[in-house]
This record gives structure tokens, sequence and C-alpha cells, in this order.
């Protein structure tokens, strides 16, 4: 099993030397490598077998995904198949380990072989929230570790976002927010990162936000795309008046909205004027292809398309 991008120690692993050996290669342009707005090096594996061709280098190591818990044949082996049922088996058992860091090198190991952050994030962390959550119905699991997963799996993917190759920077923006009194908002986090990833400024408010704090930091911020997700709606009514208000303040502003998560009613849906209903990352990243398109048709101008 090979990644198509290898991190700095992926590299001196390979060739058995240190890391500092293949910083100065990078720096000194031996090895060509792409960095990460994190500064992190990353090396495209065709440009590491270039370097091994040119300097006689005879690679000794191997890449493998660390098995200490008896799990890393089965993720290589899935990636290979496209077995996306056992890379959600994979990642619930590691969400609920013990071990902090399991997360973070389970979807670093994903991304780096080719698995598109929306699979990710739809095909994986999705069904495995959902699989967390049944244990704690049935009582397999304490609330606790529920929570636990919940967070360290955000922890993961703010560490994942450090070292994806974000594209060059566009001059749209979005603002995230949570309407509802549900406090899980992976999913819009997930949202949030992919739209970063094209190139997006992203302004995030987070979970249980008030409607007239959205409308105030649109007024702000002035974004492109307003972007609610509704979890749960416990009273309908309150719920249905704030998303109108907020509506009416994208729409006096020629700004896009676009709606998500499981507890958008067909009430609110069927109430308001809205560019996106948008239940996947899958979803969003074709809404996000669709805006850009629809930009450069109109010659970059900064007005938002409508429906």
């Amino acid at each position: 099993m090979h990644k198509t991008v290898l991190s700095t120690v992926d590299v001196a692993r390979l060739f058995n030397v240190t890391e500092t050996t293949v910083k100065r290669w990078a720096d000194e342009g031996m090895l060509k490598c792409q960095k990460t707005p994190g500064g992190h090096r990353k090396f495209p594996v065709r440009n590491v077998i270039d370097f091994a061709e040119k300097n006689n280098f005879e690679p000794t190591g191997s890449l493998t995904m660390p098995d200490h818990d008896g799990l890393g044949s089965t993720i290589q082996v899935a990636i290979l198949r496209r077995d996306f049922p056992s890379l959600v088996r994979a990642f619930v058992e590691k969400a609920l380990s013990p071990d902090r860091s399991d997360l973070h090198t389970f979807f670093s190991f994903l991304y780096e072989h080719r698995i598109q952050l929306w699979e990710i994030y739809d095909l994986v962390l999705r069904p495995g929230m959902v699989e967390i959550g049944e244990r704690w119905v049935r009582g397999e699991i304490g609330i606790g570790q529920e929570h636990r997963a919940s967070y360290e799996t955000l922890d993961a993917l703010a560490r994942l976002q450090s070292e994806i190759l974000i594209k060059p920077q566009t001059q749209e923006s979005v603002l995230f927010a949570c309407l509802g009194d549900e406090l899980h908002e992976i999913g819009l986090r997930c949202a949030s990162y992919l739209f970063e990833a094209e190139g997006w400024t992203t302004h995030y408010l987070g979970a249980r936000t008030p409607s007239p704090d959205v409308i105030a930091a649109l007024a702000e911020l002035k974004p492109s795309v307003v972007a609610l997700s509704i979890t749960q709606a416990a009273d309908l009514k309150q719920l249905r008046q704030d998303v109108s208000e907020i509506t009416d303040a994208v729409r006096s502003r020629s700004m896009q909205l676009i709606l998500g998560g499981a507890g958008v009613p067909a009430e609110v849906i069927d109430s308001i004027q809205y560019d996106g209903l948008l239940q996947s990352t899958r979803a969003i990243h074709s809404y996000v292809d669709r805006f850009m398109q629809e930009r450069r048709r109109k010659g970059g101008a900064h007005e938002c398309p409508g429906n």
C-alpha cells in the first residue's frame, strides 16, 4: 500500500535518514515538495520517485498504517477495495479508543490515500457517529464515552485540516451557524472545512447561535453565503420565525442562503426562499462548484447567483 502524498516522517522512514535531512533536501530544491497553510511539507510520490532515481537512492523503509490495535491491515485492505463499511467500523473503534492520536492518524491516512474529504465526512464519519449514538441508546456505551468520541473527532478533524492542500484563495466567504438547541455540530464543522479547502474564507459561529447574532454577524462580515444547520426543532414556531428573519436579512443584502442538518422541518423549507438544501458534504462540494462556475460566467461580479 503506497501513499500518494508523503509527509517528512514518511520520506525519512523510506530512505532511513533523519527528518532534518529530508527538510534540507526540500529547502535546497533537491526534493520538490508542497507546503500546507500550516507549514507542513508534503511530498507527492512522483517527486520522491524522481528524486530517488536522480540520486541513486534505494528506498529501504515501508509505509503502513500503525497496527497497535490490530486494525492496520484491515484499514489498508478497505482503502484498496474502497470498502467504506469496514472503514466505518474502524472509525467507531478508534473514536471510542482511549488513545487520542488514533483518530487523527486514521483520518490523515485516509486522506493521504486519496479518500476525498467529502468521502471521509459522508461515508465514514457520518455513519460512524450514527453507530456510536445507537450504541449509547442500546446501553453499550455511556454518555461520557459518546461525548468524548464527539469532541475527540472534532479535534482530529481540526488537525487534519491543517494538513490538507487548500485551493487558491477566492474572494468568496461563508458564514456558518447552527440554530436550535442541539449541541452537536460535527456536520457544521465538516461543511466549514470543505468550503475552506475550496479556498473560501469561513466565519464560524457554531452551535446554538441566536438569530439576532447571526443577523449582526452577516451585517458585519458581509459573506457571499450564509449556511444554517438545523439539527433539532424543539420549538417549531420560534424556529420558523428565526429562519424567516435571517432569510429577510440575507435577501436584503443579495447573499445566498443554504440549509443543512438532520432536523430541517418541511414547514421551514416550504415557507422560505433558499438557494440550496444540502444534506451531505458531497452536495456542498457540488454547490461550491456551481457557485464558482456561475461567478466565472458572470465575469467575477460580486453579485450572488440566484436560485
